[in-house]
């Protein structure tokens, strides 16, 4: 028992195959202890000619299609195959017919359908084992005619017992296969046909019901022509000739419900084809897709919407950059030419006024130019290339030169890597945060930035840190929103709008941005920059 496998120890628990039940059937074959002495009388004799015995029935199963493929399928040696027969043989004779015995001669018939050897051709060869049982009969009998007689009749019925195992153990594992096939058939997710070479309906799985109205039953014997309908732009017999030229088909097609209704449904018709490679059914698969394709309608008209909005503010872009800034800019020329010439005939506050003008118009002008930029990150989309992060600090400490002149900041960073992005947009990213650190700086301090770079999952994680005046924990997250400012602008000039731009840079490269600090402890901003070829690899890895 120890060395049977598991399935057979399984397989005669769902059997009701019992010690009690085995006992009942020797009975009525007639094989008792006189059968057991006689065939055992013969292992003397069948020990010396078993490996005749087995090499001369490998040989026959070797000259077979069927029975070569089954030997090859098993994976085993010719040797250890001409083993096992020699063992088998003497299993015969071994006069322990005892419930183990039964279950070893089960664990035969289920090693024979595992290789795929058909019972035909198993049964057949049990006429090399009374060949070989009978000689020795013979020579043990030694001329006692009604020793041979009834020994062969002991013969007989331990053959016919051994068939009848292996043989009940095959159909068993077979029915238990079908019966898997079934279960799965029937939980399937999808309606599943099954139809002859003309595309009549064989059977229908449970689920036909569910998507198309169809009780199965109803379906049986009808074509599957009746769940076509008129909406499709071709009939349903170019389909099946494409079926039946290709052995195959796949795709969307509009079926007609029982209730009258039409549903779109994924729909993949394969060809089951017989040894000889010729098609004797069509299996049928399909699911109603309708509401999937009316999601993937109402996406395209929310894509076309989307389109159609980022041209208008394209085209309020070109408005806000040229036809807006103008009148601006003559606002300022002209307070200005006011200021010159009548710089000697304006008392103070005229003075002060034609100032607050002026600056009215600058800062409304950097307000215009901010505000494209932020618009202009989601409507103008550049495609990504692979760009050097060390070029992308050192162009952008070459724009905040004057500023790092001005402020003695010393700026540093790890080795940065190459990314895949926009190189402008990721240009204006650094640029706006740097700037921020030097425009932020404390006063009692050397100004001192430092630039991070790390790689994690699929992305990488940057790092700007600073040692100026810090955030309280309270703006974290305010501060990314747009035209919000916690300094004053009287000492801080701003828009409000430099880091809600940096935070959909970073969103654009399918990041996000954060930021980590104390009131006066300087602040560490981090942002993530998606790494795609990263993903792949790991993808293609898994």
């Amino acid at each position: 028992m120890e060395n049977l496998s598991e399935l057979t120890k399984a397989m005669a628990d769902d059997m009701r195959v019992d010690a009690k039940g085995f006992a009942r059937y020797k009975t009525y074959l007639g094989l008792d202890d006189d059968d057991a002495k006689r065939l055992r009388a013969l292992i003397p004799e069948v020990s010396s000619t078993c490996r005749d015995f087995a090499e001369t029935l490998c040989a026959e199963l070797l000259q077979f299609d069927e029975t070569r493929g089954a030997m090859e399928q098993s994976h085993k040696s010719l040797e250890r195959i001409e083993q096992n027969y020699k063992e088998q043989i003497l299993a015969l004779v071994s006069g322990h017919y005892d419930y183990d015995f039964k279950l070893a001669r089960m664990q035969n018939g289920i090693g024979h359908h595992q290789n795929c050897l058909e019972p035909k051709w198993f049964i057949g060869a049990y006429r090399h084992y009374f060949d070989c049982l009978s000689r020795a009969a013979l020579k043990t009998a030694d001329g006692d005619t009604a020793l041979f007689v009834d020994t062969l009749d002991s013969i007989c019925k331990i053959i016919l017992l051994d068939i009848a195992l292996g043989t009940r153990a095959y159909v068993h594992v077979h029915e238990e296969k079908l019966r898997l096939f079934a279960k799965v058939f029937e939980s399937d997710l999808e309606a599943v046909l099954i139809t002859d070479t003309a595309g009549n309906i064989i059977h229908a799985s449970h689920m036909v019901l569910a998507i198309s109205g169809y009780p199965a039953a109803a379906l049986t014997g009808c074509n599957v022509e009746l769940l076509h309908s008129e909406r499709n732009d071709r009939s349903f017999a170019a389909v099946w000739s494409q079926v039946a030229e290709k052995g195959a088909w796949r795709g969307r097609h509009w079926h007609r419900h029982a209730m009258g209704h039409d549903y779109l449904a994924s729909m993949s018709i394969a060809a089951v084809k017989d040894e000889r490679g010729r098609v004797t059914h069509y299996v049928v698969e399909y699911s109603d897709e309708t509401e999937t394709w009316e999601a993937e309608r109402a996406l395209k008209r929310r894509t076309d919407e989307l389109a159609y909005s980022n041209r208008e503010l394209e085209q309020f872009a070109y408005v806000a950059s040229h036809d807006l800034q103008e009148p601006l800019r003559m606002v300022a020329s002209y307070a200005q030419l006011l200021a010159r010439r009548y710089k000697d005939k304006l008392d103070k506050d005229a003075h002060e006024f034609i100032g607050f003008a002026v600056d009215g118009a600058t800062r409304m002008q950097s307000l215009i130019n901010d505000l494209l930029k932020l618009s202009r990150v989601g409507t103008q989309v550049r495609p990504s290339a692979p760009i050097s992060c060390t070029k992308i600090l050192r162009d952008t400490l070459s724009n905040l030169e004057l500023a790092i002149q001005e402020s003695a900041a010393v700026v540093t960073s790890d080795p940065l890597p190459t990314i895949n992005g926009d190189e402008i947009l990721l240009i204006q990213l650094f640029q706006n945060l740097i700037g921020n650190a030097i425009k932020f700086r404390a006063a009692d301090r050397p100004v001192k930035i430092h630039v991070g770079a790390r790689h994690i999952d699929d992305a990488w994680e940057f790092s700007i840190s600073d040692n100026g005046m810090g955030i309280a924990p309270e703006h974290f997250d305010r501060i990314f929103v747009i035209f919000q400012q916690i300094q004053s602008k009287s000492e801080h000039p701003g828009n409000g709008i430099g880091l809600a731009l940096c935070k959909k840079i970073v969103e654009r490269h399918g990041g996000k941005i954060w930021v980590v600090s104390r009131l006066g402890e300087g602040a560490t901003f981090f942002f993530t920059i998606a790494d795609p070829e990263n993903s792949v690899k790991k993808e293609a890895a898994q």
